[in-house]
């Protein structure tokens, strides 16, 4: 009975037995694309962290936020569905007090539209921006989703139905029994998509709105959502692991395989600013899954290669007439920050940045940006 109550505490304080992953790993999935099969393409990049230096850029200049990312826009429109996860709230007219000042123009004020001091909030132009660039769908659960209270969140959502952009991981205050996931369906594939987060920097959730990683239901959701009969595949994006740490901890590994044992295909996370490795996890029942721990920064201005550096990452999945969705392959291309644009690096860019990619995720799955990413994804197409 003690051991098992120790255990049982270890769980809920987060101490788990030490892990070790091998970084820089090429990987291999079993899955095979075939004529009388679904197939779909992934794309997911890391935080959009709007900083005081680009967005003051973005203000000054086209007052367009997809003048930072413009050059990756050719990435996102490789993949038939794209995900980011959007760092804080999109909220207008929301102050650091929680104060509605309605629409104030397309400002950068560092109080009601602001990217530094820990707190941040964006104009929601940023939401249909993203759009328009071929993003998706945005996980909004992380740790600056309540920057501005429950009405950040309640303007975010609002915004992005306006936007026409899909959200996960979080919900109107007063829609309360609402969905945490979103089901799209993305070229004959029902894929369930799950954003959550681990903390939210200690403000306090008392409508509910944000899920939590480690939420006592979560297992039990993604049980509920894979055993449905209208989704082939989940997918998982929690914000999570420790900021600057470049090896996912215990508790990240844990959560991840529980998840992918539970049902989940895919989970990839965010948070430390840094890449984390990724992995290929075969589940209990012997399917074939696969873990990104950290994206790290795909839009942010810090400095140093680990945070300006990141990669647009693309995971393939085919379904056949019955069954699940299952994954054929991986791949990534490599981006950098220099100054206040992000661009793409192909095989004979930047030494280091490409260094650092394959450090963490090998080199036979780096797609150059002329390469075709079906042919990269469906091997029976070699």
């Amino acid at each position: 009975m003690k051991k098992l109550i120790k255990k049982s505490l270890a769980v809920m304080l987060g101490f788990f037995p030490s892990v070790s992953l091998a970084m820089g790993t090429d990987l291999e999935f079993s899955g095979r694309c075939g004529s009388s099969q679904y197939f779909a393409s992934l794309s997911f990049v890391g935080d959009v962290l709007i900083h005081k230096l680009l967005y003051v850029s973005v203000v000054q200049e086209s007052k367009d936020f997809s003048q930072i990312w413009r050059g990756i826009n050719p990435l996102f429109s490789k993949a038939n569905f794209s995900i980011a996860n959007l760092e804080g709230p999109a909220a207008m007219g929301i102050d650091t007090e929680g104060r509605d000042w309605g629409d104030v123009g397309f400002i950068y004020d560092d109080r009601i539209y602001s990217g530094t001091n820990m707190r941040f909030n964006y104009h929601p132009r940023i939401l249909s921006d993203l759009k328009k660039s071929g993003l998706d769908l945005l996980t909004m659960a992380n740790n600056h989703i309540l920057d501005r209270g429950s009405i950040g969140i309640d303007k975010s959502v609002i915004a992005a139905r306006a936007a026409g952009i899909h959200t996960v991981g979080i919900r109107h205050s007063q829609e309360r029994n609402a969905p945490y996931s979103r089901v799209v369906t993305v070229q004959g594939i029902n894929i369930a998509f799950v954003g959550c987060t681990e903390m939210t920097n200690g403000r306090p959730d008392s409508k509910s709105q944000v899920l939590n990683c480690f939420n006592s239901n979560m297992i039990a959701s993604i049980k509920e959502l894979s055993a449905r009969s209208d989704v082939d595949a989940v997918v998982i994006y929690p914000h999570w692991g420790d900021e600057y740490k470049q090896t996912p901890n215990a508790r990240q590994v844990s959560a991840a395989r529980s998840w992918l044992d539970a049902g989940a295909t895919v989970v990839v996370g965010s948070h430390p600013h840094v890449l984390q490795p990724w992995d290929k996890y075969v589940t209990k029942d012997g399917r074939e899954t696969f873990i990104v721990y950290s994206l790290g920064n795909f839009v942010a201005a810090q400095k140093d290669v680990e945070r300006k550096a990141s990669a647009v990452m693309y995971v393939g999945l085919t379904k056949p007439a019955q069954g699940k969705a299952v994954i054929t392959g991986v791949a990534y291309t490599p981006t950098v920050r220099n100054g206040t644009k992000i661009y793409p690096v192909g095989a004979s860019g930047d030494k280091a940045v490409l260094k650092y990619l394959s450090h963490h995720y090998g080199t036979s799955g780096i797609l150059n940006p002329e390469e075709s990413l079906p042919l990269k994804l469906c091997r029976s197409l070699h």
